[in-house]
């Protein structure tokens, strides 16, 4: 009867490396940054040397005690755009990377975006936090913030922080091009507008027929060339700001440009 304990013993020491193999492959491990870049390299066809990690920070959303990735890397598909990789990263029971959805939902506010647009993914209080940027100047014109849902499997939006509007001497609720949009985001440019317009309709009113025409053409036609020039601008607020300064001048000396 005594031996019998220590054949139990035994039979445990023999097994015990195969049931810890097991047991290791069905704990989730961290991704590594070699980890990330071949994945993202296989996915966008791109070699993992050609992956370039902009940022990452880990962050256990899921409540596993394994951190997720949150990742924005630059691929060889980017050119001179910058980051076009903005994701969430884990690592799957079978080791397998899974790459968690966010939700598409910056397109629905594109109006508020300014000329070229960038974005960044960060983690804060526990919630995902995705910022937009772009070339108008403006402090963090458009922000997402999200929380995982354990039920769902899937990020929640929380919170969307947008740029304010300005008055404008149009109905901003009316725009139609980025032109348009772009000065009711900007409060220089929307302050220019109103001067404008005001001086404009000052003419009108003091003017005669012929001349009220005359202005009205030019108007008409500055205006064109207004969403000509600054449409397809990057710096679209910089140009709108230089062309309505200018316009200012013109309406200023309009008796001496037509006398």
């Amino acid at each position: 009867m005594a031996r019998k304990p220590r054949v139990a013993v035994q039979l445990v020491l023999l097994l015990l490396p195969a049931l810890l193999s097991a047991l290791g492959q069905n704990i989730k491990q961290p991704l590594s940054e070699d980890d990330i870049q071949s994945y993202l390299g296989k996915g966008l066809g791109c070699k993992a040397e050609e992956v370039d990690i902009d940022n990452v920070e880990y962050f256990d959303f899921t409540g596993d005690r394994v951190d997720e990735a949150v990742v924005v890397a630059s691929s060889c598909n980017t050119g001179t755009a910058g980051p076009d990789v903005h994701t969430v990263l884990s690592r799957g029971l079978d080791g397998s990377i899974v790459e968690f959805k966010i939700p598409d939902l910056w397109e629905k506010q594109r109006s508020v975006l300014l000329g070229r647009v960038f974005s960044d993914l960060s983690v804060e209080d526990a919630l995902l936090v995705q910022t937009f940027h772009d070339t108008s100047g403006r402090e963090d014109p458009l922000v997402f913030k999200y929380r995982w849902s354990a039920k769902d499997g899937e990020f929640h939006t929380v919170d969307i922080k947008t740029a304010p509007r300005y008055k404008t001497s149009f109905d901003c609720d009316q725009a139609t091009v980025e032109v348009e949009a772009a000065i009711c985001y900007s409060s220089e440019v929307a302050n220019l507008d109103v001067q404008v317009d005001g001086m404009y309709k000052r003419w009108l009113d003091r003017l005669n027929d012929a001349e009220s025409d005359v202005l009205r053409k030019e108007e008409k036609e500055w205006l064109r060339k207004r969403n000509l020039i600054c449409g397809s601008d990057w710096a679209i607020v910089d140009c709108l700001s230089i062309l309505y300064r200018a316009r200012l001048l013109e309406l200023g000396a309009f008796k001496h440009l037509h006398p």
